[in-house]
Parts: C-alpha cells; sequence; structure tokens
C-alpha cells in the first residue's frame, strides 16, 4: 500500500466527501474502507472519544492500537451533537458531503434534530448510510445490538458448535461483515448517482449482512426442502489436523486434490482404493479415509507436508499463528501489513488495502487521528465564524 502521507489523493474516489459519525467497529470500517479509496473522510467525534480508542490494550496519541485498525485516512472532529453549535456544524457539513455513515439505534439521529429525510432534503445528492443491529422495523429495531448478540440470533453458534455445545468466534466478525456490506452498498449508491443525480438512504442490518455472508453454504439442502446434512461431516473436514510437530489444513473435495495428498503422504496405494477414488466414495467412506489421513498426517513434519504439498499441488497450509502468519513468504511478498511512522504513537503496524488498482492505487495518506486533532478546520469548513469557533473550542 502505497505511503503518502500529506499527499492528495490517486484512489478511485477522489474527490468524495465522507462523514464518518459511528463508533467501534462496522461504520468505521466502512467510512476506511472508502478512505483507503481515497475518499475525504472526517470522523465525528463525542468529547469522550470513539469507544475504541480505548479498547486494545496499551493507550499512544489517544488512541490504542485497536483504534488504529478501522481509522487511518480520516480527520477527527469533535462535535457536541446535543448542543445547538454542534447540530448547526453537523448539519452545514452534511450540506456539502458526499456521503454519512452512521451506526446509532434508529431514531438517534431524529432526536438529535438530525433525521435523514431533513439531511436528504437540504442536500439531495447526499448518500445517508444507517448501520444498525436489527434494521428499522421489526420487534427488535430499538434492541441494543452487538457482535455476539448477531452470532448467536443468526444460528451461527450453533453452526460453529453444536445443539449442545453452541460456540461464538471471538472476533469481531458481524461488526466487520456489516462494515464491507455498507462499503460496497455505497459504492453501488455512488455509481446509481452518477445516473440519475440523487442521493438516497441506505440501512444495513446486522442480522441480515452477517445471515447472509455466513449462512448459505450450510444453508443449501433447505431450500429445497431438504433435511441439513450431518453436521459432524463439516466438523470433520473443517478441522486442524495434527501432525508430527504442528498442525495443517486439508481439503480433498476434487478427485485431483485426493490423488495429490495421496502423493504428499507417500501413500501412492491409496490411489488404487475404489472407496476412496470418487468424491460420492469419499463422501460414503469419510470415516475410513478420514482416520487413515489423521494417522498418516501424524508421521510427517508440517513443514515437509507444505513442501511436498507445494510440490504436487495439493491444497495443504500449516495452521499459523500470529508470529507465523507475519513471517510467512506468500505475506512478506504482499506485504500484507505495512508499517508507518506516527510522530507520536511510533511505529504502527497495520494491514493494506487488499484490492490492487493498475491505474489508481490506494494510499496512506493520513494516520489514525488524535482525539479532535482537525476540530478546528472542520469547524471552518462547516461557515463557522471565528467567534462560533472561540466559543467552541473555549477559547477567549
Amino acid at each position: 500500500m502505497r505511503i503518502a502521507l500529506g499527499e492528495d489523493t490517486t484512489g478511485p474516489l477522489a474527490g468524495i466527501r465522507v462523514l464518518d459519525l459511528s463508533t467501534i467497529v462496522s461504520g468505521p470500517l466502512c467510512a476506511q474502507i472508502l478512505g483507503d479509496l481515497g475518499a475525504e473522510v472526517t470522523k465525528i467525534e463525542a468529547r469522550a472519544g470513539d469507544t475504541s480508542r480505548y479498547l486494545g490494550g496499551e493507550r499512544r496519541a489517544d488512541m490504542t492500537g485497536f483504534f488504529t485498525q478501522f481509522n487511518r485516512n480520516k480527520r477527527s472532529a469533535v462535535l457536541d451533537l446535543k448542543s445547538e453549535l454542534g447540530v448547526k456544524a453537523l448539519k452545514a457539513l452534511a450540506a456539502s458531503a458526499d456521503v454519512l455513515v452512521e451506526n446509532f439505534r434508529p431514531d438517534v439521529m431524529e432526536r438529535l434534530g438530525l433525521p435523514a429525510k431533513d439531511l436528504l432534503a437540504a442536500n439531495p445528492r447526499l448518500i445517508y448510510v444507517a448501520i444498525s443491529g436489527f434494521g428499522p422495523e421489526g420487534p427488535y429495531r430499538e434492541q441494543p445490538a452487538y457482535d455476539m448478540v448477531i452470532q448467536a440470533l443468526s444460528g451461527f453458534a450453533k453452526l460453529l458448535g453444536s445443539e449442545q455445545e453452541p460456540k461464538l468466534i471471538s472476533n469481531v466478525i458481524a461488526d466487520k461483515t456489516s462494515g464491507l456490506t455498507a462499503a460496497w452498498a455505497i459504492l453501488a449508491a455512488l455509481f446509481a448517482r452518477e445516473r440519475s443525480g440523487k442521493g438516497q438512504k441506505i440501512d444495513v442490518p446486522m442480522l441480515d449482512a452477517f445471515a447472509g455472508f455466513v449462512l448459505p453454504d450450510t444453508f443449501g439442502p433447505r431450500v429445497f426442502g431438504e433435511l441439513p446434512g450431518d453436521p459432524a461431516l463439516g466438523d470433520a473436514l473443517y478441522r486442524a489436523w495434527p501432525t508430527a510437530d504442528g498442525h495443517v489444513a486439508v481439503i480433498i473435495i476434487e478427485d485431483h486434490q485426493y490423488q495429490a495428498l495421496c502423493r504428499v503422504l507417500e501413500r501412492e496405494d491409496l490411489l488404487e482404493e475404489e472407496r476412496f477414488a470418487t468424491l460420492g466414495g469419499r463422501l460414503t467412506n469419510a470415516a475410513e479415509l478420514f482416520a487413515t489421513m489423521e494417522e498418516e498426517l501424524r508421521k510427517h513434519a508440517t513443514a515437509e507436508l507444505v513442501r511436498r504439498a507445494h510440490e504436487y499441488g495439493a491444497p495443504i497450509a500449516a495452521v499459523n499463528g500470529m508470529d507465523e502468519f507475519l513471517a510467512d513468504p506468500q505475506v512478506l511478498a504482499n506485504e500484507t501489513v505495512f508499517e508507518s511512522e506516527h510522530p507520536e504513537a511510533g511505529t504502527l503496524k497495520m494491514f493494506r488495502s487488499a484490492p490492487r488498482f493498475s491505474e489508481t492505487p490506494s494510499d496512506l495518506r493520513l494516520h489514525p487521528p488524535r482525539l479532535g486533532e482537525h476540530t478546528e478546520e472542520v469547524l471552518r469548513e462547516a461557515g463557522l465564524s471565528e467567534a462560533e469557533i472561540d466559543a467552541a473550542l473555549g477559547r477567549g
């Protein structure tokens, strides 16, 4: 990812102005994606700041490492949206913005005197994005929704575990899924605006975004009224297989994958086994096949299995820890994680924006901001007088 601190953007969203009123993960990730793509993002924070500034370990320059992963390429301005001056400033900023992102509960913006319909009336080209737990309708619309709530309600916890022992992923996957969904929805709305000249409101319920992302592959049998398959088979496929010194992940859906695995394990004799020669046979005789695999994989070191897998084209990967991931040669070649020097916080490590654009590359132009770092310049952009700015900042 190109490091171009303080420079003009080269990204495909150059010239797009975004107001990020969101906190924690879903909205901030969405807005950061837009910022990485070249949009000018202004993060509007309350006086205490985004809660994520206090999550995730050591704090430097008003932020933790957690905060840095979702808030680069943004300015930060503190506005008290419960004050007349704060509302005035936000309305002025929204009047010239292309996108506004918020992840409050439904009706919070109305209670603040900033309903979407009024902001869209004042700026018909605005794309107003509301990320919420359950959407603007239904019996749960006002209920608080956090990542684990969505994981549980969606049925995912029992798919990951079992009816008797549900499991939750220790990761804010529902929040991040919602952020990604909101980002592509915004890009679609920007494209639609190029045709119609009109903005619109987009509601992104976390429940729908997460369910639509994680459930389709397991939902397949239900489409035609079939009963779900044996969950034990999925557990056997999605597992870490023990090796002589670690673990590997293995997939053998296609016939050629099975054939490559036999060669990796130096068990060419298994190529003659009619029970395992086809996908149907491997599914029917899965218990016997998996028992053989487990026994054979334990005989080999992880590195040797991976080396032979690359030689024969078998989809086998070492089960890495974080340190091994960061040292992986492909991760290093991709520059998946890059470093940048912050003047106060020191060296920041961040994950690059994944898309590689040949003509409009993504870039890092702004470090994750200190709380309120850009308040004064944002208030000037909102058209406030110097007296109002002095009053807002407690000067004079």
